[in-house]
């Protein structure tokens, strides 16, 4: 028997070589008053292991010899590959997402949408008209549709992740309320553990506008007015976008401009320190990862407006998000480069970005304020027609 281990790092070394070997002498100890006991795989081993691990304490150490009979109901020991008895486990069985399941909670959350049964056979195109945060999106004619009715398509995959599958239900709650300035979901479906999701097709993007060309300052500010009013439809439901830019900001044929993109939408009804969303577009607070809130997606309004008339947000020749972060941190807040906005949309600006969340405008206080300017001459500002004129005559 071991009456004793001495307490140090050598013993530990030692314990763990009985642990590892294998046989059948029986070796128990006290260690805290606390018994336990191995089967060694011999006396020879177990004193050449002892006197390696403490040299100076091997009388510590004494051995008793137990008849093997007492361990004969117990079966050998083998490690890991080592005999041709040992068989390795098969395989977990592979399991696939409950898709009758999702399906019902869809259901459930989106009772005015239709749920397709078929959609390979309902929708045909595989044009891609853009990226999403959970799958790209195409654009594909509705077969069964008498006037070709085209619409936008985005396919996300299912897995067992429980918080994927809220941000996929989240994504289509919020698409299928049908506020004006968020595009709008026309039809769903769970398919071979995929969730289709068919929206109102439009006709660019912001960001494609700005590939040609930077907007004049009346045209940036209507496109902003409709963002407010997207935004304070999104805070008054408990939703924060954090995802506001030009790429997620869509122009309709009839000159329409449409929030998309709820892939990163979140509850503001719970804390949120999640540091998610695009580097340049982001908030200190959401850098920083501290509690934040919907003040989060007027900063990056402030900082889709200089994108709007500059072309291209601020910092934007740093391509590592490190770099971005530490000058979005360090310096003060930015403001235009390349364009000449008035004094007015400067002050928009630089009230949007304000480094402390409290002292930036909600949404509904920043669409007042803009609205004040506009009646007062102090603003120019557009209209959906003329948008859309502007856009024919640039694209």
């Amino acid at each position: 028997m071991i009456n004793h281990i001495p307490p140090s790092s050598s013993a530990n070394v030692f314990l763990q070589s009985l642990i590892e070997t294998t046989g059948h002498l029986a070796i128990t100890w006290s260690l805290r008053n606390t018994k336990y006991s191995w089967k060694c795989l011999s006396p020879t081993l177990l004193r050449r292991t002892a006197k390696e691990a403490c040299p100076d304490r091997t009388d510590a150490f004494t051995l008793k010899y137990v008849h093997l009979s007492l361990f004969s109901h117990l079966p050998p020991w083998y490690p890991a590959c080592a005999t041709p008895h040992w068989t390795p486990a098969p395989p977990a069985p592979l399991t696939m997402p409950d898709e009758s399941a999702f399906e019902k909670r869809l259901q459930k959350a989106i009772p005015k949408i239709n749920l397709v049964n078929a959609p390979k056979a309902r929708y045909f195109g595989s044009k891609e008209i853009g990226t999403g945060v959970n799958g790209s999106v195409v654009q594909v004619l509705v077969k069964s549709a008498n006037n070709g009715l085209r619409l936008a398509l985005k396919r996300c995959k299912l897995d067992h992740d429980r918080e994927y599958r809220a941000a996929l239900v989240r994504e289509l709650k919020i698409m299928a309320t049908g506020h004006n300035n968020l595009i709008k979901l026309r039809e769903a479906a769970v398919f071979k553990s995929e969730v289709w999701m068919a929206m109102d097709l439009m006709r660019c993007s912001v960001f494609a506008v700005l590939c040609v060309r930077g907007l004049p300052e009346e045209y940036a500010v209507y496109i902003v007015q409709e963002t407010l009013n997207a935004l304070m439809f999104l805070h008054a439901k408990g939703f924060i976008h954090r995802d506001v830019k030009c790429e997620n900001l869509l122009i309709g044929p009839n000159g329409e401009v449409k929030l998309a993109d709820f892939g990163l939408a979140t509850s503001s009804k719970h804390v949120n320190r999640e540091r998610l969303g695009t580097a340049k577009w982001m908030a200190p607070e959401v850098i920083r990862e501290q509690p934040y809130g919907e003040k989060v997606d007027l900063w990056s309004l402030g900082i889709t407006l200089i994108e709007m008339m500059d072309r291209v947000p601020p910092h934007y020749a740093l391509k590592k998000d490190e770099a971005v972060f530490e000058k979005i941190l360090e310096e003060a807040s930015p403001t235009f480069t390349y364009s000449y906005p008035s004094v007015y949309c400067n002050g928009l600006v630089a009230w949007l970005l304000e480094e402390n969340p409290d002292n930036r405008p909600s949404a509904k206080d920043a669409a007042t304020e803009i609205d004040a300017h506009i009646s007062q001459d102090l603003l120019k500002t557009t209209n959906a027609q003329g948008l859309a004129a502007f856009v024919t005559k640039t694209m």
